[in-house]
């Protein structure tokens, strides 16, 4: 099991089994960690607290990580932070209540099926999570993705969200066949 956690980071301290339920305590092993807003690294923490976290399921169980972190001071005057968490970057971020590989495999399902589609899916799988949560998860995505060129070709369709009420348009890159901007309406207007 220590494999499917970053070991640098994390420590597991101990692992409690429930009929449907498994719930998995990590306890950090960091010595520093950078204010998310100056980026001064802070190396004496003042407190630790105990966060709760979703992750993918084990054998048809859910999976609740409860995981120690420290809060650290910010020491930089002009910083606006006064305490901060630490984040296991590429494990779990900051404000998530859920792993970045969980996050990751409901994207992928969002976006092969549909977000209220995915949401049902996760409900079988025991993964908790709304549709509306599911599409704040991919607006979230989409926001930090790099721009893409767009190439000489474009093409452009519009569809219903739901018929003869509401309309969408979907810009797509002609020779990638990859979607570029969804418009709501068919009027062109962002």
């Amino acid at each position: 099991m220590h494999t499917f956690f970053p070991k640098d980071m994390l420590q597991i301290t101990e692992v409690n089994q429930k009929e449907k339920a498994t719930h998995i305590y990590l306890k950090s092993e960091t010595k520093s960690c950078n204010c998310p807003k100056c980026g001064q690294l802070m190396e004496q923490y003042h407190g630790t607290y105990v966060r709760t976290v979703q992750d993918l399921p084990i054998f048809g169980k859910t999976v609740k990580l409860h995981v120690r972190t420290h809060e650290y001071n910010c020491k930089n005057d002009d910083c606006d932070v006064a305490t901060f968490a630490e984040s296991f970057n590429g494990f779990l971020v900051l404000y998530s209540r859920m792993t970045e590989r969980c996050a990751d495999f409901i994207c992928s399902l969002a976006l092969e099926t549909s977000c209220e589609g995915c949401s049902r899916i996760c409900k079988v799988l025991r993964i908790r999570i709304s549709g509306d949560t599911v599409i704040r998860l991919l607006l979230k995505r989409y926001q930090f993705m790099e721009d893409t060129p767009v190439g000489e070709r474009i093409g452009i369709d519009n569809f219903a969200y739901k018929k003869r009420h509401t309309y969408g348009t979907v810009i797509v890159n002609g020779e990638t066949h990859n979607p570029i901007t969804l418009l709501d309406g068919r009027d062109g207007k962002p």
